[in-house]
């Protein structure tokens, strides 16, 4: 049992090295008047009784019993001053600096996080928790020190007076102790256990809540019947969590009523006929004493109470505190991994025997990759959906590590290089594109925007085709986009937004080109004029593309072609198309469809 208070201790003592770093003067000040009240406590309640009482019977004059009742309403005012400096002043900023820091110390280990992790589920029971629960449980968890300190205090002040009058009266609170923490420790399990069996359902109904809201979904849930899919899915969802928690909760009522019985039972017969006993059968109690030990051991008991119901609060918290640890302690294997600077300059890219499968499965998504790329070269993937086209350009921007085999970039295996270095040869534009609230050129650059760079920004989205929108941009690229934030956004249509995506390869300083879909949200003049202009822009750099438009396949020097996660074809168009194999088949099936159209 020590060793597991020692843990809990040790976790919460974490989190207030934290508090400690983001807003230490708030922490201290309270921290200290937590000790300050319980003191007062005890000063206006348990002692004041005793002297005011004893007082009187013992003769004391006026002036002392009025500079005493002096000293204390200066105490009270003192700790009311107090009280208002720390919870209207002090916590109304501590909060936002601790809010503030929590959220950058989650985000960025997040940020350090490999991306395989990012499609595990263990993800969303890791990650999650601990990003969406920070701050709520660091205020739980600061609530509950505060309240253990008080507490604490209490106990001491209070047991201290105790002890002082009646050593008996420790022996009995001693008992209770024992009980409640030792039925509160159960209780702690059971809730744990209850968060466990729940966390699957309430991801459920979270993701359920948050369609709902999503302007993404709102046109397919108004147009067709699937919210009452969702609506199903969502009272099942509840009536799991309801099932959960009702099993539990009436186990936590029973050994919350044994709890009760088990002490305030014993403390209110027991205690009290003892006192009654010392006062009027054996007389070694006088009634200022027995008033005032009755209230110490009423607020004794009752501190006591809530000085186990906090250590199992405590407990509860630790079980959260734990995972967080987890999450601190991940250790990525790709990502911010120091390293060799890679070439500036377009180099052989090359897989040799390249394997990959995703965690938590045994089918592989590739299979036996051999393939180089020259510098300069303009090479195109193809394949039907699923064949493993996304995850071999993942692959080469490291995105993924290989299952088995190897890339390497001039001869150099590309783990031996830095991440952020390696990763800064590529220029990229994936399908599933981001744009971020926050204006056009911030979208472009992915960055804080300097000054000297706004020419080049301007030029990127002239190059991408998104020209004669800026023009009609009122702010240009100071336009914000979206109106999550501001009245003055505009939200831009889908090819409007893959310009935006493609701007970004043209603004960056990069040796290769990767781009997965670039074109699917364009017409075909536009998208015409795209692959046009990023061929003459990208006649120094290497190029990587993935494109279900086989038309545009035509202008690669070489085209590779997968099946089932193994390249199955290559060549340049011509050579595949005298082949007649599965590209031929694959490109007469469309031009067939535009000849239909």
């Amino acid at each position: 049992m020590m060793k597991k208070f020692i843990h809990i201790i040790s976790n919460h003592l974490l989190m207030v090295k934290y508090f400690l770093r983001f807003a230490p003067v708030y922490f201290i000040v309270n921290f200290l008047f937590c000790i300050y009240v319980s003191f007062i406590d005890m000063l206006t309640g348990a002692y004041s009784v005793k002297y005011i009482f004893n007082g009187l019977s013992e003769g004391k004059s006026f002036k002392e019993l009025f500079l005493f009742l002096g000293f204390v309403s200066l105490a009270m005012i003192v700790r009311h001053i107090l009280g208002a400096v720390s919870a209207e002043y002090l916590s109304a900023t501590a909060w936002v600096k601790l809010k503030a820091g929590m959220k950058k110390l989650v985000f960025e280990q997040a940020r350090k996080m490999d991306l395989v992790y990012y499609e595990t589920p263990k993800f969303y029971t890791d990650f999650v928790w601990a990003a969406a629960q920070s701050d709520e449980k660091m205020g739980e968890m600061y609530n509950s020190w505060c309240v253990f300190v008080a507490r604490l205090s209490d106990l001491i002040f209070f047991g201290g007076f105790m002890l002082a009058n009646d050593v008996v009266l420790m022996l009995f609170a001693a008992v209770m102790i024992v009980i409640r923490f030792g039925l509160n420790s159960i209780i702690v399990k059971l809730r744990y256990k209850m968060h466990i069996e729940a966390k699957p359902h309430e991801r459920e109904r979270d993701y359920i809540t948050r369609v709902f809201y999503l302007a993404e979904y709102a046109k397919e849930i108004r147009l067709s019947n699937m919210h009452k899919t969702l609506f199903k899915r969502l009272k099942d969802t509840m009536d799991r969590i309801w099932e959960i928690n009702d099993k539990t909760g009436k186990k936590i009522t029973v050994l919350w009523t044994v709890a009760a019985l088990s002490t305030e039972g014993f403390l209110d017969f027991f205690i009290y006929l003892y006192l009654c006993f010392k006062t009027l059968v054996t007389k070694t109690l006088k009634f200022g004493g027995l008033a005032s030990l009755t209230g110490a051991v009423w607020n004794f008991a009752y501190r006591a109470g809530e000085f186990i119901n906090v250590l199992t609060d405590m407990g509860e918290q630790s079980l959260y505190v734990d995972n967080f640890r987890a999450f601190l302690a991940y250790k990525p294997e790709i990502e911010c991994q120091d390293g060799m600077d890679a070439p500036d300059k377009p180099s052989v890219i090359s897989m040799k025997n390249v394997s990959f499968k995703y965690e938590g499965t045994d089918k592989y998504s590739l299979k036996n990759i051999n393939l180089d790329i020259k510098p300069y070269e303009k090479i195109a993937i193809v394949g039907y959906n699923g064949a493993g086209k996304s995850t071999l350009v993942k692959l080469i921007m490291r995105l993924y590590d290989v299952t088995e085999g190897k890339i390497s970039m001039n001869g150099i295996n590309i783990r031996k290089y830095s991440t952020d270095s390696y990763r800064s040869v590529f220029g990229s534009v994936f399908q599933d594109y981001k744009v971020f609230a926050g204006t056009v050129a911030e979208n472009v650059e992915m960055n804080f925007i300097n000054d000297s760079r706004r020419k080049d920004i301007v030029k990127a989205l002239q190059q991408s085709g998104f020209e004669d929108k800026l023009a009609k941009l009122g702010k240009g690229i100071d336009t914000p986009l979206t109106r999550e934030f501001s009245e003055e956004g505009i939200n831009l249509s889908g090819g409007e937004e893959q310009k935006i995506a493609i701007a970004r390869i043209f603004a960056k300083k990069c040796s290769c080109v990767i781009l997965d879909e670039p074109s699917s949200a364009l017409d075909p003049i536009s998208e015409y004029k795209l692959n046009q202009t990023m061929l003459m822009l990208s006649e120094h750099k290497t190029v990587i593309f993935i494109s279900h438009r086989l038309s545009t396949t035509c202008m690669a020097d070489r085209i590779i072609m997968l099946e089932n996660g193994e390249i199955i074809e290559q060549g340049t168009h011509d050579e595949l198309m005298s082949m007649n194999g599965k590209y031929a088949e694959m490109f007469n099936k469309q031009a067939e469809k535009y000849r239909v159209a």
